[in-house]
């Protein structure tokens, strides 16, 4: 009587049969959690605007604009612009940025001559070492004034609606800006209730 030998596949068959199988079923990564993505789901720069659904994404999410105040008083009888703590605000500008600065402050004078005078300065110790003035007050009694645009607007304004955003450009970097304090003139320069806003274009 014959018997049947059973021949085992060979090696090769085994390899191609795997290959098959995998190439059929595919595979499939889990994100972790139950309908979540994190950031590092993502690919860079994967996630373009018409992905996003409208009002998904609030301003307060893109942290765009940073804020800093301080409620003083701040005194000085400086003459060369002082540090009195701020506020101090930092931006990081992508290549072909602008800055975007606007500021405001209460300020008064006492003392000092005819010409006296209480001045805000914004400083960057890159691109703005010689503190340029912002504000200016010369009164005895307490006023707000806000920043505003344009060259040789270096008193600002006390009008609110007149008020706006100080533009330039910086290299690509991240930038620290502050507000300093002067008197002129004589006397003594006070402030208080002063705010800075530091964003970036483009």
């Amino acid at each position: 009587m014959k018997s049947t030998r059973r021949r085992l596949p060979s090696p090769a068959m085994l390899v191609a049969v795997v290959a098959l199988i995998a190439a059929l079923t595919g595979s499939a990564v889990a994100l972790q959690g139950k309908n979540s993505v994190k950031s590092n789901d993502i690919a860079p720069d994967a996630v373009k605007g018409k992905d996003i659904a409208t009002g998904a994404v609030k301003p307060a999410d893109l942290d765009l604009i940073k804020v800093d105040g301080e409620v003083g008083p701040l005194v000085t009888t400086s003459g060369p612009a002082v540090d009195l703590g701020g506020p101090t605000a930092t931006v990081t500008v992508p290549e072909t940025g602008l800055v975007a600065i606007y500021a405001r402050g209460t300020g008064q004078v006492n003392g000092g001559g005819a010409d006296a005078r209480a001045q805000v300065h914004l400083f960057e110790p890159t691109l703005l070492p010689g503190n340029p003035r912002l504000l200016e007050f010369s009164s005895q009694t307490a006023e707000l004034r806000i920043s505003t645009p344009g060259v040789g607007n270096v008193d600002g304004t006390p009008t609110l609606t007149r008020g706006g955003w100080i533009v330039f450009p910086a290299d690509k970097g991240t930038y620290t800006f502050s507000l300093t304090y002067s008197q002129a003139g004589g006397g003594t320069a006070t402030f208080s209730n002063t705010g800075l806003w530091a964003g970036v274009v483009g």
